[in-house]
């Protein structure tokens, strides 16, 4: 009877009594999701976890650099995390997926000129497959990952370098221009397995890597590697192997010690002498390189909370260093240091970041320059190239949409490399001016 009534005298008191319902049904959290609780991301199902991020970066080159002008670049990424032990009853097993979409125009080789990529998104147009790993843990004490992976998620990572756009911070110029393909790090992800043991957020640590050495597979010399591996879908397993450990000591929210080495067991090529040990630019000699057999370096990370104010307010600074050799890499040594300004104002969601970075040609790279001097041509020795870059981020909508402004002074692109348009005059100075626009879906 009572419904009869709702459909008639009572039909207008019904109509909000009944949205009310349907509204909390639909914001009630489902039941499985009261215990699948994820540390970023959205929890889909029982212990299933959707991470998204979405960018776009444009720049423009201001002054110097190989040409002024605009780029933008979007990026789009997508991660899948299972907890197999809620999903399959796999107690102490976890599984990721990701995908990496990206399209625009790379700013770096056209415009700026530089060793550093002017974004850390840049990479060529596509849709590729990032990493996809199961891991195990070893009963409390440590792990085991392994699958298709990228050492740079783990390995030589600062965090308070996290808001920084340029590449440099993240996987360094001393790796990218060594390591076949820039190395076992975005946009690649590589065949490999991972070992962690202890606790890398507040105590002693220790991980090792080894992943396949040449992400981009059997390449001609003169072709891409992301052309060729374009979609992340080749897992090559040949190039040798990609050997990387790392050990650290962290006391939380305070301070973290890393300290790291790295080995390639692939061929590289000597920057300066050919195989009857004369110089590359001598033109006696055949222009062969001495070859190399291995390839080796180490680096160390340091960073620490120096102040601590009210409303979340702190500052973190960091510093990093690394080493190789300089016969056979472009760049022997590289040198980084900033910090990060959390809610400055007191604003939540704000930060600003500055960083300067500074790549060291070798002495042999350096050498060849003079060699090539002393036989007539003319052009400059290269020396360095540093990367000064100031931020500032600031949420749009909270915890969702995010703008970045930025500036970037590159002095030395390309370490005094010859500009192509100006015979042995070296590119001048640039100066990057642009923005970073970040949602977190």
């Amino acid at each position: 009877m009572r419904a009869a009534r709702c459909g008639t005298r009572r039909k207008r008191r019904c109509r909000p009594l009944t949205s009310a319902k349907i509204a909390a049904l639909l914001l009630a959290t489902p039941a499985w999701a009261e215990g699948s609780a994820c540390e970023a991301g959205a929890a889909v199902a029982a212990g299933i976890c959707l991470q998204g991020e979405a960018l776009v970066d444009a720049v423009t080159v201001a002054r110097g650099g190989v040409r002024r002008g605009e780029t933008a670049l979007g990026q789009l990424r997508l991660r899948l995390e299972a907890d197999l032990g809620m999903t399959a009853g796999l107690d102490r097993w976890r599984f990721a997926a990701g995908v990496v979409g990206i399209y625009g125009r790379q700013a770096t080789a056209t415009h700026a000129g530089s060793l550093a990529a002017v974004s850390s998104a840049e990479a060529l147009s596509t849709l590729r497959l990032g990493e996809l790993w199961l891991e195990r843990e070893l009963d409390g004490i440590g792990s085991l990952r392994f699958g298709q992976l990228a050492a740079d998620a783990e390995f030589a990572v600062a965090d308070a370098a996290a808001n920084l756009v340029n590449g440099s911070f993240g996987w360094p110029v001393a790796l990218s221009t060594s390591l076949p393909a820039g190395g076992a790090a975005y946009p690649f992800a590589v065949p490999g397995l991972r070992l962690a043991f202890g606790d890398p957020v507040d105590g002693p640590a220790f991980r090792i890597g080894l992943f396949s050495g040449n992400p981009g597979g059997r390449h001609g010399a003169a072709t891409d590697p992301q052309r060729h591996n374009r979609y992340g879908t080749l897992f090559p397993v040949h190039g040798g192997g990609f050997a990387i450990a790392e050990g650290s000591f962290a006391v939380a929210d305070t301070a973290s010690l890393k300290l790291g080495g790295w080995f390639h067991n692939g061929g590289f090529d000597d920057q300066r002498r050919d195989v009857a040990g004369l110089s590359l630019a001598d033109p006696a000699g055949n222009g062969v390189p001495r070859r190399h057999g291995s390839n080796f370096g180490g680096y160390g990370v340091a960073e620490a909370t120096i102040w601590r104010g009210e409303a979340g307010q702190r500052i973190a600074v960091f510093g990093r260093a690394f080493a190789q050799p300089g016969d056979r890499n472009l760049v022997s040594a590289q040198f980084d240091a900033g910090l990060a300004w959390y809610n400055p104002l007191g604003r939540d969601g704000e930060a600003f970041s500055l960083g300067v970075s500074q790549a060291r040609i070798g002495r042999a790279a350096r050498g060849l320059d003079r060699d090539r001097q002393g036989f007539g041509e003319a052009r400059t020795t290269r020396d360095a190239e540093t990367v000064v870059e100031a931020n500032y981020e600031v949420p749009l909508v909270p915890a969702h949409l995010f703008i970045r402004p930025l500036v970037q002074w590159i002095i030395h692109p390309g370490a005094r490399e010859p500009d192509p348009r100006a015979g042995p005059r070296p590119l001048r100075d640039a100066v990057v001016l642009g923005f970073r626009l970040r949602a977190a879906i």
